[in-house]
């Protein structure tokens, strides 16, 4: 059940509340890559306090914020480039995502 949570927690920050100009803009700016990481760890936090022992809630959230600020630094560069070939696009996406879910099971495992 606490995957599953946190499963939504990463929908809605990755994908929920990322505004247009950061899906946008962050594999061009560091600016809009950084809110969208913010966004991102922000949601996981809220939904991390009420999931996650507060001894292990600062590794946890800091770990995928930060592993997803670095996923996402590399894969929307990518993404950007093969933009108008979806045969190109759609598989960075997806891998984008396991690389993301695979982080959050990896980390839940550590504590």
């Amino acid at each position: 059940m606490t995957f599953s949570l946190l499963l939504l927690a990463h929908w809605i920050g990755d994908f929920g509340l990322q505004t247009s100009n950061m899906a946008l803009n962050k594999s061009k700016s560091l600016k809009w890559l950084l809110l969208h990481v913010l966004t991102y760890t922000g949601v996981l936090l809220a939904f991390s306090a009420f999931l996650i022992s507060l001894e292990d809630l600062t590794f946890f959230v800091g770990v995928n914020g930060l592993l997803h600020g670095i996923t996402d630094f590399f894969t929307s560069k990518l993404a950007h480039r093969y933009k108008d070939i979806p045969r190109r696009f759609f598989p960075i996406l997806g891998f984008d995502q396991l690389l993301h879910t695979l982080t959050l099971y990896w980390t839940l495992q550590m504590i």
